[in-house]
C-alpha cells in the first residue's frame, strides 16, 4: 500500500498544476457606447467655461449633474469640466438624459469639437453616449 501511494504522489507531482490546464479568461469586454444626442452646451458664457475653453480638446470626458431643484427646469443637467460648470444640456435633449441618469445609468459625455475664436455660444458641442 506504501508503494502504491509513493507512486501515486510521484505521479501527482508531475502533472500539470491545474491552473495551468483550465483556459485562460477573457478580459472583461469593455461597455458598448451608443450615441444619444450631439449638441452644443447651452449656456456657456452665463458660467465660467471662458476659463477653461482652451484647455479643452476633442474627446476629453465631462460631468454629468442631474438638477431637479432648478425652479427653470426639473430636468435640467448641468455639465462639468473637472470642477468647472461649463452649461447645461440644452432643454431640447435633456428630458432622457436627465431620466437615466437618475436611475444610475452610465450616460457619459465628451468633448467633440472645440471652436475658441467662434462666439461663446457656439464653441463646445458635445456628444452624450449610454454605456451598457
Amino acid at each position: 500500500m506504501t508503494n502504491t501511494r509513493r507512486r501515486f504522489l510521484h505521479r501527482l507531482s508531475t502533472l500539470p498544476l491545474l491552473g495551468a490546464c483550465l483556459p485562460a479568461r477573457a478580459a472583461p469586454a469593455p461597455p458598448r457606447r451608443y450615441l444619444m444626442n450631439r449638441f452644443r452646451i447651452a449656456g456657456l458664457p452665463y458660467y465660467q467655461a471662458n476659463t477653461v475653453l482652451r484647455d479643452l480638446r476633442p474627446g476629453m470626458a465631462l460631468r454629468l449633474v442631474v438638477e431637479p431643484e432648478n425652479p427653470h427646469d426639473e430636468f435640467a443637467v448641468e455639465m462639468f469640466f473637472g470642477e468647472v460648470k461649463l452649461g447645461y444640456v440644452p432643454r431640447s435633449d435633456n428630458r432622457h438624459i436627465s431620466r437615466l441618469l437618475r436611475q444610475g445609468a452610465s450616460v457619459v459625455a465628451g468633448v467633440v469639437e472645440v471652436e475658441p475664436d467662434e462666439s461663446i455660444w457656439d464653441a463646445i458641442r458635445v456628444e452624450v453616449f449610454l454605456e451598457i
